[in-house]
């Protein structure tokens, strides 16, 4: 199945969007569009190429800061000890009709490449999400994200990893 990627617009279909996450089917309804509003969330959706309305997944970026002391030690001996910049992963998720075909990959893929891009303008050491429970947590895992220091749910994706 092929998709489409763009920014979250008016001509999607929220309402029946649901992942199996109660938490991530009401963000996308009720609050994407806000942080979109209020500059604090980028939010991408996926549709299937014969159905532009139908929302298939979708994910956020955000601009966000890791303390040195929270990354690994193969990365943080080059750092300075102050806060240094990362991307963020907010949320990810795909509905259930589309789960198993791919589109999770899809989707963190395109949010590397987004950041890829971004970086040459705007510094980061990498990519950070937040795993929502272990299934998510290998999911990224399968990806290159490795844990930080500070909890198994944080992982982090090394700018070498998606710049390459």
């Amino acid at each position: 199945m092929i998709f489409s990627i763009r920014p979250l617009d008016k001509t999607v279909d929220t309402a029946s969007f649901n992942c199996g996450q109660p938490v991530l089917d009401e963000y996308i309804r009720r609050y994407a569009s806000q942080d979109i509003k209020r500059n604090v969330a980028r939010v991408f959706i996926a549709t299937p190429e014969h159905d532009n309305a139908q929302l298939a997944g979708f994910y956020t970026l955000s601009a966000g800061s890791v303390s040195c002391a929270d990354l690994p030690p193969s990365l943080s001996k080059t750092l300075p000890r102050y806060p240094v910049p990362v991307a963020l992963i907010g949320r990810l998720a795909v509905d259930t009709r589309f789960q198993r075909k791919g589109l999770g990959s899809i989707l963190v893929a395109d949010a590397c490449q987004k950041v890829a891009k971004a970086s040459i303008s705007l510094a980061m050491v990498g990519i950070v999400v937040h795993a929502k429970d272990t299934t998510a947590a290998g999911f990224y895992r399968h990806f290159g994200f490795k844990p930080l220091p500070g909890g198994p749910d944080w992982l982090l994706l090394p700018a070498t990893a998606f710049r390459a």
